[in-house]
C-alpha cells in the first residue's frame, strides 16, 4: 500500500492523472494520445492510497483488469477502482473507467512517487546523512560504499567496497554484501543474507503500456513501479542476479532460498521458502513459487506461472500455466511431466524417419500396391 501525500477526492485525483498522462505523452511526442476515462459513482470519495487488490482497504485505489480482480477489490473492499469499460456495469464501487486501466493506475503512482521516491542530494558521497543512519555492533563497512539516509545495518554486517545502498535500505544481522551490490530503495534484508557482486536488488520492473502515435509509431509507457522487496532470513543471491521490485505490492525471497548467478526476478514474484534457483532461469513478472521448488538453469516462467510446492522443473523447461505440488520434474516447452516428455522424444526420434519416408512414396505412388512396395522397400517390416 502506497500512501498518498495528502487525500485526494476521486474526480481530484482523476484529472491529475489525466493531466499528468497528457504532458508524458506530449514529452514522447504523442499529445493528445491519452486514452479518455470517465467517472462511474461517487466523485467525492476520497481516496488517501493506493494499493493491489488483495490488499486493498478503506480509502485505497487499486485497479481490476479481470473479474477476479475486482472481486478481490470489492470483498477488502477498496474505496474505488479503476476498471476496462467490460467491468463497469458489473463494478459495485464507485471507478474510474477507460481502456488502459493499467496505464492510469501508473500514472496516479507517479503522482504518488514524489513524497516515497527518494531524490538525489548534491555531494552525497560516503553517508549521505549519518546522523539518520543505524548501525549494530561489529558492523564493518569497506571503503566506497555508498550509505544513504535511514539505512539500518544490524549486528556484525559486513558491507564490501563500493556497495550501494540506497536511502531506507534495512539489512538484518549476520549479513553479508559482497563489493559492488546495489541494494536501491524499499529493499529489506532478514538476517544471514548474501548479497553477490553485481547484483541489483530493487530494480524498476519491466512493464509499459503500449499506445498508437503518430505516423505509425508504437509509444511504449513506462509502468511506474514503487513497490518493494522484501528477501526473508538466510538467502543468498548470486552475482549479477536481478531481483525487481514491485508495482505497488512488494516483491518476495522466501527464506532459506538460494539463488544463483544471472538470473533474472521479476516484479511482484512471489518465491517461496527453500526454494533452489540456478543460473539463467528468468521468472517472469507476478509468477507465484511454492515452497522448496527446484529451477533448474535457463527455465523460463512467463507471467502469472504458478508452480506448486516441489516441484521441479528441470533445465531450459519453459512454464506458461500452473506445474501442481508434488516431488516430480517437469520437462519440456510448454512444460509436462518428465517421463511423459522424454517418451515423446523418444518416440518423435525413432517414428518422425519413418512419417517423412512414408509421404515421399505417398507423392510418388499411384495405388496401395506401390505405396507398400515403395515403403517397405528397404527392409521396413509391416506391422501385423
Amino acid at each position: 500500500m502506497l500512501v498518498l501525500d495528502r487525500p485526494r477526492p476521486l474526480t481530484e485525483l482523476a484529472a491529475e492523472a489525466e493531466a499528468a498522462l497528457d504532458r508524458r505523452l506530449a514529452a514522447l511526442g504523442a499529445p493528445g494520445r491519452a486514452p479518455a476515462v470517465t467517472l462511474a459513482g461517487d466523485g467525492g470519495t476520497l481516496v488517501t492510497a493506493l494499493s493491489a487488490a488483495e490488499e486493498s482497504g478503506p480509502g485505497c485505489l487499486t485497479f481490476a483488469v479481470a473479474e477476479s480482480y475486482l472481486k478481490r477489490a470489492e470483498e477488502a473492499p477498496a474505496a474505488a477502482v479503476i476498471v476496462p469499460p467490460a467491468l463497469a456495469a458489473s463494478c459495485g464501487l464507485p471507478a474510474l473507467v477507460t481502456t488502459e486501466p493499467r496505464l492510469l493506475f501508473s500514472v496516479c503512482l507517479a503522482l504518488a512517487g514524489a513524497a516515497v521516491r527518494p531524490g538525489p542530494a548534491a555531494g552525497e558521497a560516503f553517508f549521505v546523512d549519518r546522523a539518520t543512519v543505524s548501525l549494530g555492533p561489529e558492523v564493518v563497512i569497506g571503503p566506497g560504499v555508498h550509505i544513504g539516509r535511514g539505512v539500518r545495518l544490524g549486528a556484525r554486517t559486513v558491507v564490501g567496497p563500493r556497495a550501494f545502498l540506497d536511502d531506507g535500505v534495512v539489512v538484518g544481522e549476520d549479513c553479508l554484501i559482497h563489493p559492488l551490490a546495489v541494494l536501491r530503495w524499499g529493499v529489506r534484508l532478514g538476517d544471514r543474507c548474501q548479497v553477490h557482486s553485481g547484483a541489483v536488488i530493487g530494480g524498476d520492473g519491466f512493464g509499459y503500456n503500449q499506445l498508437p502515435g503518430p505516423d505509425g509509431r508504437l509509444i511504449h509507457f513506462k509502468n511506474e513501479h514503487l513497490g518493494g522487496v522484501i528477501v526473508e532470513d538466510d538467502v543468498e543471491i548470486g552475482a549479477q542476479t536481478t531481483v525487481d521490485r514491485g508495482l505497488v505490492a512488494d516483491t518476495v525471497i522466501g527464506r532459506g532460498t538460494k539463488i544463483d548467478n544471472l538470473a533474472q526476478i521479476a516484479h511482484n514474484v512471489r518465491l517461496g521458502r527453500d526454494c533452489l534457483v540456478v543460473a539463467q532461469v528468468g521468472i517472469s513478472g507476478h509468477s507465484v513459487i511454492g515452497d522448496r521448488v527446484f529451477l533448474l538453469g535457463q527455465a523460463g516462467l512467463a507471467p502469472g506461472a504458478a508452480i506448486g510446492d516441489e516441484a521441479v522443473i528441470t533445465a531450459q523447461s519453459g512454464v506458461s500455466g500452473r506445474v501442481p505440488a508434488g516431488r516430480r520434474m517437469w520437462s519440456g516447452s510448454p512444460a509436462k511431466p518428465h517421463e511423459e516428455y522424454y517418451r515423446t522424444m523418444a518416440l518423435a526420434g525413432a517414428q518422425l524417419p519413418k512419417v517423412r519416408k512414408f509421404f515421399q512414396a505417398l507423392k510418388k505412388s499411384a495405388s496401395l500396391e506401390e505405396l507398400k512396395a515403395l515403403f517397405f522397400s528397404t527392409g521396413e517390416k509391416e506391422d501385423p
